[in-house]
């Protein structure tokens, strides 16, 4: 004689059956979230704008100092004319006052040309500083973006972990009412052919989606309410209910 188990029974396998399942999604959910994080802690788009962002610092720092190097000049230039002029002032040689004239125009010339090197490199400085702060807005957005999705995973991963812990409950409390044989019946299943129960809905089975032949409905039809019948075709505990279409 076949095993046999009260309908109830083998009606409550499916709620174990909803458990398992339940849980095989909310693992891949969570293996998945993990590798999420792992993408998030090695974005190469993220670690683009860092390396952008630091060699535009640098441009930025290269154009301060060359900005800062030609006021230095300009001002060395324009002091030394300062110091000529003192010096005409008190000179009577005429030889040393054409060669300070002359010492003066060239001066004039080159804060002139320093001047206007200054002013490109002032312009350069502004250009470089404004795409140096968009590509540091651009880094820091995406970094606070990341981090949302970091914490948002994690979020989701601790509450999955949550969900987990109470189907474990849930599904241990449930065993426990059942018969002994049954639910290592559903054990041994599931361990083999990757699901224990099949739910007969509307001829069709749960487990395997294929629609029952009219002599295999036959057989489940005449079947004892507390005989345990197999699906034929997932090898799964066949579980019959109102909407079986019996």
């Amino acid at each position: 004689m076949g095993l046999r188990a009260p309908a109830e029974a083998q009606t409550r396998l499916l709620d174990v059956l909803a458990l398992d399942t339940e849980e095989i999604v909310i693992n891949r959910t969570i293996v998945d979230a993990h590798a999420a994080l792992v993408a998030l802690d090695t974005d190469e788009e993220y670690q683009r704008l860092v390396r952008e962002a630091e060699d535009w610092a640098d441009r930025h720092d290269e154009i301060e100092r060359q900005c800062e190097h030609l006021e230095s000049d300009i001002r060395a230039a324009k002091s030394r004319i300062a110091q000529d002029r003192e010096r005409e002032k008190g000179s009577t040689d005429s030889k040393e006052l054409t060669s300070l004239e002359h010492e003066i125009e060239s001066l004039e010339r080159r804060i002139e040309m320093l001047e206007d090197q200054e002013l490109a490199a002032l312009a350069e400085r502004d250009e470089v500083t404004g795409t140096w702060n968009a590509i540091k807005i651009a880094r820091d957005s995406f970094h606070d973006a990341r981090a949302d999705a970091q914490d948002a995973l994690r979020s989701d991963i601790a509450a999955s972990n949550r969900r987990l812990a109470d189907i474990v409950t849930a599904r241990a409390e449930i065993v426990a009412s059942l018969p002994t044989d049954l639910i290592e019946l559903y054990e041994r299943q599931r361990e083999r052919y990757g699901v224990g129960a099949s739910h007969l809905h509307a001829g069709i089975t749960s487990a395997s989606g294929v629609t029952l032949t009219p002599g295999q409905l036959h057989d489940v039809r005449v079947a004892d309410a507390d005989e345990v019948l197999m699906c034929p075709d997932s090898n799964a505990i066949l579980i019959r209910t109102a909407e079986s279409g019996l």
